[in-house]
């Protein structure tokens, strides 16, 4: 028996506007990559877990988070990758994304070559969530999924990190007042953390205490998956 992975993405939406809805969550081009969440557990049943980081703000930084998804997961022995909404997002974007920034690069066509390997004909692809929604409901998220089975993911609460944004200034107005980080604050914070980094202010409070946010709402997605993933069948 080998390990299985978990996988999860975090993205920016520089095209649009903070909080606006993108026209359509399967076109790469309303989308960039930001982060890999990254978790393993081995055929002994210990478990790892990584946040991968985009580090420029140009599709070399697409394409070298790319690559170091592609090294962390083929470092490792495995053949099952665990998703919550994988198929229509996760997968779709992390190659999608590497096609467009290969577009861009087109002296690099290694990144997007490997990981639609890797993704397509070399995992096993195991998506959560249609077993989820089917026995929860039609629009059942991650953590309402976790509840329904009694595992409790910690909450991201924004104000704890000293990253100098006040999310309720530019949050819609029905969303103003809510203590934890929605995948929607994702952008606004992703956007900041990227323009920083790209200047080389990777030192500052600010860089360090985004990732430090950024990490433990992205570690959350992931590391439960596989406890998740051991409670089907659902409802059962």
């Amino acid at each position: 028996m080998t390990g299985r992975f978990a996988l999860d993405i975090e993205t920016v939406s520089p095209s649009l506007d903070h909080y606006e809805r993108p026209p359509d969550f399967q076109n790469s081009a309303h989308f960039e990559l930001l982060a890999v969440g990254l978790a393993y557990e081995d055929a002994d049943g210990e478990r790892e877990s990584e946040m991968l980081y985009r580090e420029t703000n140009d599709a070399d930084g697409e394409l070298d988070l790319v690559d170091r998804t592609w090294e962390w997961i083929t470092e490792r022995p495995g053949e099952t990758c665990l998703t919550y909404g994988g198929e229509r997002f996760d997968f779709v974007h992390l190659v999608g994304r590497a096609e467009a920034a290969m577009g861009e690069r087109p002296g690099r066509t290694r990144p997007y070559q490997r990981i639609s390997t890797l993704l397509d004909e070399e995992l096993t692809h195991d998506d959560i969530q249609p077993a989820a929604q089917a026995a929860f409901g039609k629009y059942t998220s991650l953590e309402e999924a976790c509840a329904a089975v009694g595992i409790e993911p910690a909450e991201t609460r924004w104000a704890d990190y000293e990253h100098g944004i006040d999310l309720d200034d530019l949050r819609p107005r029905e969303k103003r007042g809510e203590e934890a980080v929605a995948n929607t604050d994702i952008p606004v914070l992703g956007e900041r953390y990227l323009a920083l980094a790209d200047a080389g202010a990777t030192e500052t409070l600010t860089v360090r205490s985004l990732r430090a946010l950024l990490d433990h709402y992205g570690r959350e997605d992931i590391v439960h998956l596989f406890d998740l993933a051991d409670e089907r069948p659902f409802g059962g």
